[in-house]
């Protein structure tokens, strides 16, 4: 009889552990598997609003930045290119930064963060491939508060863009200590200028 007792005590105590009615006496914390699993639970969707209130911020900084006219450059987004000068490989990544890497390895030097688009005027001779400025207005993306120079200035970067059938980093140039000037080709130039073309055309037909 007190072997009975005693089985169906134990199995009792089993089914109410499960239920989550009765902790376990091994558990460290003392708190049942109803409690553990709720706690977790609990956590987890403290992280899913962490994650969503990050990915909400994102967009909203992201809808804040000027991608220029109708949002012209936000195909660039994302978007990296490259090219050979001396002993460095220089990376432009549009509306993000230009990095400076040594080939022969080393650490990688931030030439400027992007901050904002701007006009400028520029008055280049276009060599005999097409990949040149020319003459005329130009929008370039500034880059700034990179790595400070030693005895000199943060560096910074300015990209000027002109129009061209892929993106390519066509030259490099250190205008002053630390201050650097790509210029780059770019379709999404050519769609400003068609979009601008067709404003004009749109205006003039009204008057």
């Amino acid at each position: 009889m007190r072997s009975w007792v005693d089985q169906k005590l134990r199995d009792l105590r089993v089914t109410l552990i499960e239920a989550g009615i009765l902790a376990e006496s091994s558990s460290s914390s003392g708190e049942s598997k109803a409690v553990a699993d709720a706690k977790h639970r609990l956590e987890t969707a403290r992280q899913d609003l962490d994650k969503q209130r990050k990915s909400r911020d994102e967009h909203k900084e992201d809808l804040e930045k000027d991608f220029g006219p109708d949002d012209v450059f936000r195909s660039l987004k994302g978007q990296c290119i490259s090219t050979d000068s001396g002993e460095y490989t220089y990376e432009l990544c549009f509306l993000d930064k230009t990095t400076q890497k040594p080939k022969k390895g080393g650490g990688h030097t931030n030439m400027g963060n992007f901050v904002r688009l701007e006009k400028i005027m520029v008055d280049d001779d276009v060599p005999a491939d097409g990949k040149g400025l020319g003459s005329g207005e130009r929008i370039a993306m500034k880059f700034e508060n990179g790595q400070h120079c030693w005895n000199g200035p943060s560096r910074a970067t300015t990209v000027i863009m002109a129009c061209a059938e892929e993106n390519e980093l066509w030259k490099i140039m250190e205008e002053e200590k630390c201050i650097y000037r790509m210029e780059v080709g770019t379709p999404a130039v050519c769609e400003l200028k068609s979009r601008e073309s067709r404003t004009g055309a749109a205006v003039k037909d009204e008057l």
